[in-house]
């Protein structure tokens, strides 16, 4: 199991996967009175997961973590390191993985929606920061992709699991 960034760890990836999507749809139905539904892991992937709307249409959801590699990989071999993101490093790095997530074949279409889903717990990367660095960017224009949310880890203060939404190029 990884030690940087691991709130989201499971030692099952699809498990894992469907656990952030049911976090997202959680703080998503909260906050923005969407009416996400009945999540489940899809096979073959893509997509990660399929959910239902509100008028039972299928969305697929596909999942990606915001994480730094190389810190990842430094504190496996035992050095106490993290991230510090400049300015334009979340967009960057955010706008890399939804290219790569719109260019996949998705099986078992046609989807009302195909939502990309990116979860961090990256410790320099407060809901604030996030908020921030991603309110200017637009990504896009998709092909495929209809919406995107960065969801972070858990956060006490509010009691729930911040998200961000994704502004995407129409």
């Amino acid at each position: 199991m990884k030690e940087y960034a691991p709130f989201f760890e499971w030692f099952d990836k699809g498990q894992k996967e469907l656990g952030v999507v049911e976090e997202l749809i959680e703080s998503l139905n909260a906050t923005k009175r969407t009416n996400l539904h009945a999540p489940q892991l899809y096979r073959p992937d893509p997509p990660d997961c399929v959910c239902e709307n509100a008028l039972g249409e299928r969305v697929a959801i596909e999942v990606s973590e915001v994480v730094c590699e190389r810190a990842a990989e430094l504190t496996a071999q035992g050095h106490a390191v993290y991230r510090r993101w400049n300015d334009g490093e979340l967009a960057t790095h955010i706008g890399r993985l939804l290219c790569a997530k719109d260019a996949k074949t998705f099986n078992g279409g046609p989807y009302a929606e195909i939502v990309t889903c990116l979860f961090t717990d990256e410790p320099a990367i407060s809901s604030e920061y996030a908020s921030s660095q991603l309110k200017g960017p637009q990504f896009g224009a998709f092909k495929q992709l209809t919406s995107g949310f960065l969801l972070l880890s858990y956060d006490p203060a509010t009691k729930s699991y911040p998200v961000v939404p994704l502004r995407f190029a129409i």
